[in-house]
């Protein structure tokens, strides 16, 4: 086999150590055929580090981590929340059997509703604050939040009608601003890592 390492060496080589009555056709080499094998040594960036260390904004990238982000969170109150109504539901003499099942039913449905609902809020808080930055000529600041949270409270709310809009827009207005002090608090700074400062690069071994 050839220093190389290439696979075509090896099929010269055994044709070599065991001939046969077929004519010897040697394989092309290529250069599309010997790139396939030259891995590069340098290293290779997974994203953008203009939008991990610049403070860059990606609409996409905000979209998927805050509906994802929401969506897990969501589900698991919602299977806490559940596993309390079975238990409150419970009726004695049941069987372990009927039990778990009714575990079961109130986790998974109880936990898929409140999924949905904080997915769908993490979505409206996205597309909201992009909005708002838009219009704002990129400005990126705490009224983006705040103005976001107070759109997103009364957008999820909308539905069950004016009064409902407002009490919702109130509550996400609460909590836009409670988000926005807890970020600008001095132990949450001290305490939370700056992850966008860490090194973002993987290598391929050669």
């Amino acid at each position: 086999m050839s220093s190389h390492g290439y696979p075509f060496d090896s099929i010269d080589a055994t044709s070599q150590a065991a001939p046969t009555d077929r004519p010897h056709i040697t394989p092309p080499r290529h250069p599309a055929y010997l790139a396939l094998y030259d891995l590069p040594t340098t290293p290779e960036l997974l994203l953008d580090q203009n939008d991990l260390i610049g403070g860059g904004y990606n609409f996409s990238n905000n979209l998927t981590a805050y509906t994802g982000a929401g969506y897990l969170g969501g589900a698991a109150v919602g299977v806490f929340a559940g596993l309390r109504r079975a238990i409150v539901e419970a009726e004695r003499g049941e069987s372990a059997k009927l039990r778990a099942n009714r575990v079961l039913n109130n986790c998974g449905t109880v936990g898929r509703a409140y999924a949905n609902r904080a997915g769908v809020i993490a979505m409206l808080f996205t597309a909201t604050k992009t909005g708002v930055r838009a219009c704002r000529s990129d400005a990126d600041d705490w009224v983006n939040t705040a103005v976001a949270g107070v759109s997103t409270g009364a957008l999820f709310r909308s539905p069950g009608g004016l009064r409902a809009a407002v009490v919702g827009g109130v509550v996400g207005g609460l909590l836009a601003g409670a988000a926005i002090l807890a970020e600008k608090a001095p132990v949450f700074n001290k305490s939370t890592p700056n992850i966008f400062l860490q090194n973002t690069t993987t290598y391929r071994s050669s």
